[in-house]
């Protein structure tokens, strides 16, 4: 049921047409707008009609507190195809997972894949200021014990994009998740609002762009709890078709007598 209401939500909106002549999501530089990574929000760009765009990524966490723990994450795929009418097909294969905790003088090490998902993007229309769009995802328990969520997960996006000028572009995602725990001995839901701010940096180079980004997950399930985080990031322009990236984040608060720090690597291509 789940899968046809997505399916369905896609359909509904096929016929809509852009709210203005000026594409903010193509051109020469446009991969850098296009590109759901490094951000933790996604573009409110779709994949242009027969386009594939492939993202992947190297992802290294550390975290600190009664245990020191490292989480490495890889490839980070994302596999964007573009079937026309505003509208975007995605796959996200499993990512392989090492982790490992330090405790006790000891060391554990545990590995093994997480969830794969599929999802889709809608993109309601762009404007030489405006983007606006949808993107929801179902992941299912097909990863392995350690790293699967054991349930069905849906993940549902509301997407404002708004370029204040040719260099500095806002915007907000807000997000609701809905995912089995760990141990999958209950469920999650929350709601996650996310702020970016970027910069084309168009006085050195159109090639590049920063951008920092502040994102929140509110638990409305069990105890309310907020957890924030800060991330920055720099990407750059190898070919208007080739992408890579590097980025960086710190939780800010929400996770007691534990700092999380994570660094990633990667990039994006369209075919």
């Amino acid at each position: 049921m789940q899968i046809i209401m997505v399916s369905v939500f896609g359909a509904a909106y096929a016929q809509a047409r852009p709210f203005s002549t000026v594409d903010s999501c193509a051109g020469p530089y446009a991969l850098l707008n296009v590109l759901d990574r490094p951000t933790v929000s996604d573009s409110a760009c779709a994949v242009k009609k027969n386009k594939v765009m492939v993202e992947l990524g190297y992802h290294y966490q550390f975290e600190t507190g009664s245990s020191i723990n490292t989480l490495e994450r890889l490839p980070q795929p994302e596999i964007r195809y573009g079937t026309g009418h505003n509208v975007e097909l995605k796959l996200f294969p499993p990512n392989y997972m090492l982790q490992a905790t330090h405790a006790a003088g000891k060391k554990s090490i545990v590995d093994g894949y997480s969830d794969a998902g599929l999802g889709m993007k809608y993109e309601f229309g762009y404007g030489e200021k405006w983007g606006l769009a949808t993107d929801t995802a179902i992941t299912f328990p097909s990863g392995t014990r350690e790293f699967s969520s054991h349930g069905t997960g849906v993940i549902v996006n509301g997407i404002v994009a708004y370029n204040v000028n040719a260099d500095i572009g806002i915007e907000f995602q807000l997000g609701l998740f809905h995912l089995f725990n760990a141990d999958y001995t209950a469920q999650e839901t929350s709601i996650n609002p996310i702020i970016d701010v970027s910069d084309e940096l168009n006085e050195i180079t159109d090639k590049l762009q920063i951008y920092a980004e502040c994102y929140n997950t509110i638990d409305i399930m069990h105890n309310g709890g907020i957890a924030s985080f800060l991330d920055a990031g720099v990407q750059y322009l190898l070919t208007p078709t080739v992408e890579v990236d590097l980025s960086a984040g710190h939780n800010l608060s929400g996770i007691p007598d534990n700092n999380i720090t994570y660094v990633d690597l990667g990039t994006g291509l369209e075919f």
